[in-house]
């Protein structure tokens, strides 16, 4: 038997919006600078975050060119 609160969590999910907004779901906006790097012919993209205090944190990205796509050419 599923406890009372597992039923909760399943109405609730019923009832959120389709398409929520990204800070309903816990996510903020951040800017991040995006400098283009080539090693043996490879395109590769290092993506910085603007705040230097999270750079200190290893907030950062690289990843192959080929990897990476614009999410408004996706919709």
């Amino acid at each position: 038997m599923a406890p009372k609160n597992a039923q909760d969590t399943g109405e609730r999910w019923r009832e959120a919006p389709r398409d929520p907004e990204p800070s309903d779901l816990g996510y903020e906006m951040d800017d991040w600078e995006v400098i283009r790097a080539r090693k043996d012919d490879r395109g590769h993209l290092m993506f910085l975050p603007e705040e230097e205090d999270m750079l200190r944190e290893e907030a950062f990205i690289v990843a192959d060119s080929r990897s990476v796509c614009d999410v408004m050419d996706r919709i």
